[in-house]
């Protein structure tokens, strides 16, 4: 029970708030409506203002496959894609070098829109950005002619591709010339070890085991240099077998496997230019990933299918190497006189020499493969996706220039209206009362029409209007504020000048005597006399004189018919008002009239100008304070009541000129228990 009553005060405050928030932008409107107005066609002037600017891009592939003219550790091998090599071609792209080619090209200098600084102003509005986990990267470029950055992005593009080139080329242009002059090197020294060998066979004679060892050695070097080579491709294939690498890392090779891994590089191109047109899901890249996995299950069957041809050979080669070896001890052993120096001397230089020779021939044969591919034109990066000009610009973005200013202005419009709120500083609802004065709302009395009678009038000649039920409740309101001792003497005041306390208090006194109730109404404000005027009671006798003894009750008090009410009027003039109202003979005369009169309603002056209504509130049963609606400062109004002697003898406030249409917006119980909702409309007649 106690969760279900915390839950149903949760969402009844919740409602509240609600309420409160719908009833806040009821009020305020006016200004939200405005400043968003004002922001949409701020946004709009902005937009038939502004240039239009277009943006397009182009796609540039970075295709990097490994080098497969010169071998494994080719001179000009590429590096696989990466961050850091992708991170580099766009600041290649993006650098002045590159650009100066773009300007000068496309003259951009003379163009009104780049003009001097062409080369800054066209940097700040390209961008360069790769593609998610693809290689491929895209150039966009901006500008106020949609032909014109296409035109822009292509040229861009081209010239990276161009520079691309001519690095490879020129790179390609070096290697060639450092190797030819390792080879005029390498000869000069294959030269120089045929001469020191053939120095040493001269010197040796013609001897026949000299011969023959001789021949022998030479099978030996040659038996175990194919060992060698046998025993390094052998170890290349088993690395890259054990570390699971691909066809890519194995070096040229003739045959089937050069087959596949050139069928595995077409694959890999075409796989790339699928991923650029479609997602890694579509069928086609489906199908060509699967046709690439059967091309490298080939391959790593041909990959172990060599690497079991090479242990063969390497078992050969090692079985002639130790055949070689051990015929060159037989020789060795029976030539012992011949001396062993010598012979290992011959040896090292026939070695010497067959080294010699092998880097030689290796050597021009690297030569020749880079001068071809000095002349071959590789395509490293080539453009996958044009420019086209756009039909839409990408700036302004009308959709979402008119929504941010749509946002800025509503946000200003709310601030606008808190501000009005937060300057509106008058009483519009019960909970400000309440809250502010600590004291119940006892009626609202709404603004009559201009073409109605004054509204001590109109409590005779529209007994049923709102303005009469209001004063009626206003009645009941005080009389239920001391239900053991309904109060006789009511004293009416307010905080400042202008609410309407005399219009009111004669009202009141109206409506009681039209309910048959004795009722006298006292102009007890000595200082403008306002029932009196009301009255038209001016140049009579009155309270001043009845207090000062210079009149009788009969001759002060008057009856007026028309209203059906005693009428008490202030008097004549007095230069202490207050000393006079604080006498014996005042609280005399409460006293008397006290039991002469049904009600007695005493019109006082405002709380805060004078101390008038402070005296007059001790002698009294109630105070009612009259505040004019959403018109007086709060403050204000607290102040003047905290100036009151006895609190306990206030009965409430009453709320004054009350317009309904806007007091309404404050909720449908905003100033009356009746007010704003369909139970007052069913039963009210005017």
């Amino acid at each position: 029970m106690r969760e279900r009553s915390t839950t149903a005060f949760w969402l009844d405050a919740r409602s509240r708030k609600l309420r409160a928030a719908a009833q806040f932008l009821r009020r305020r409107w006016p200004p939200l409506l405005g400043a968003t107005m004002l922001a949409l066609l701020a946004g709009a002037a902005f937009l038939a203002m502004s240039t239009p600017r277009y943006t397009t891009s182009a796609q540039l592939l970075i295709e990097m496959r490994p080098d497969r003219s010169i071998g494994a550790d080719a001179i000009l091998a590429r590096a696989p894609i990466n961050r850091q090599t992708m991170k580099s071609d766009i600041a290649v792209i993006r650098s002045a070098a590159l650009l100066r080619r773009v300007v000068e090209r496309e003259r951009l200098a003379d163009d009104p829109e780049f003009g001097a600084a062409a080369l800054d102003r066209l940097r700040n509005v390209l961008a360069v950005a790769q593609l998610r986990y693809s290689p491929v990267i895209k150039i966009a470029v901006t500008s106020t002619d949609p032909a014109k950055a296409a035109r822009l992005a292509d040229a861009i593009a081209d010239a990276f591709v161009v520079d691309r080139l001519d690095t490879r080329l020129e790179a390609a242009r070096r290697a060639s010339a450092w190797l030819a002059e390792r080879l005029v090197a390498l000869q000069r020294q294959s030269r120089a070890s045929e001469e020191a060998l053939a120095q040493f066979r001269a010197a040796a004679g013609p001897a026949t085991p000299a011969k023959q060892q001789t021949a022998i050695a030479q099978r030996a070097a040659v038996a175990r240099a194919e060992t060698a080579e046998r025993k390094a491709r052998l170890e290349l294939l088993q690395r890259i077998e054990s570390r699971g690498g691909g066809a890519a890392e194995l070096p040229g090779l003739d045959g089937a496997l050069d087959e596949l891994r050139q069928r595995a590089d077409q694959l890999s191109r075409r796989e790339a230019e699928l991923r650029a047109r479609y997602t890694a899901a579509h069928p086609s890249v489906v199908a060509l990933r699967a046709e690439i996995a059967d091309v490298q299950r080939a391959m790593d069957a041909e990959r172990r299918r060599l690497a079991a041809g090479a242990r063969q050979e390497l078992e050969l080669a090692e079985k002639s190497s130790e055949a070689a070896d051990a015929s060159l001890r037989e020789i060795s052993e029976s030539d012992e006189d011949r001396g062993k120096e010598r012979l290992v001397r011959r040896n090292e230089l026939e070695r010497a020499a067959a080294a010699d020779r092998k880097l030689l021939d290796e050597t021009m044969r690297r030569a020749r493969l880079v001068q071809e591919q000095a002349k071959f034109e590789p395509r490293d990066a080539r453009i996958i996706s044009p420019a086209l000009a756009p039909s839409a610009p990408s700036w302004p973005d009308a959709e979402q220039t008119l929504l941010i200013a749509l946002a800025l202005g509503a946000i200003i419009g709310l601030g606008v209206a808190y501000a009005c709120e937060l300057a509106d500083a008058g009483f519009t609802t019960i909970a400000q009362i309440e809250t502010t004065l600590a004291l119940p709302l006892l009626g609202s009395i709404p603004k009559i029409a201009s073409s109605d009678p004054a509204l001590v009038d109109l409590v005779r000649a529209k007994p049923l209007s709102r303005a009469s039920e209001a004063l009626r409740a206003l009645r009941s309101a005080i009389a239920m504020s001391d239900v053991d001792d309904p109060p006789r003497l009511i004293q009416l005041a307010s905080a400042v000048p202008g609410e309407g306390t005399t219009t009111i208090a004669a009202a009141l006194a109206a409506s009681a005597a039209q309910s048959g109730l004795r009722t006298l109404l006292i102009d007890a404000d000595l200082r403008r006399r306002a029932a009196s005027k009301l009255f038209r009671a001016e140049e009579r006798p009155g309270l001043v004189e009845l207090l000062i003894g210079s009149a009788s009750p009969i001759a002060a008090i008057f009856f007026d018919e028309t209203r059906g009410l005693w009428v008490l009027p202030a008097g004549g003039e007095m230069q202490a008002p207050a000393d006079l109202l604080a006498s014996e003979k005042m609280k005399t005369l409460m006293a008397a009239l006290r039991g002469s009169f049904d009600l007695v309603i005493l019109d006082t002056p405002p709380i805060g100008p004078v101390v008038d209504p402070t005296l007059i509130a001790g002698l009294v049963d109630k105070t009612v304070v009259v505040i004019r609606w959403a018109a007086t400062a709060r403050e204000t109004v607290a102040h003047a009541i905290e100036r009151l002697p006895d609190r306990g003898r206030i009965a409430g406030v009453a709320l004054n000129l009350v317009i309904e249409a806007k007091a309404r917006k404050y909720g449908p119980y905003a100033y009356s228990p009746y007010a704003g909702g369909g139970a007052f409309d069913a039963y009210h007649i005017e």
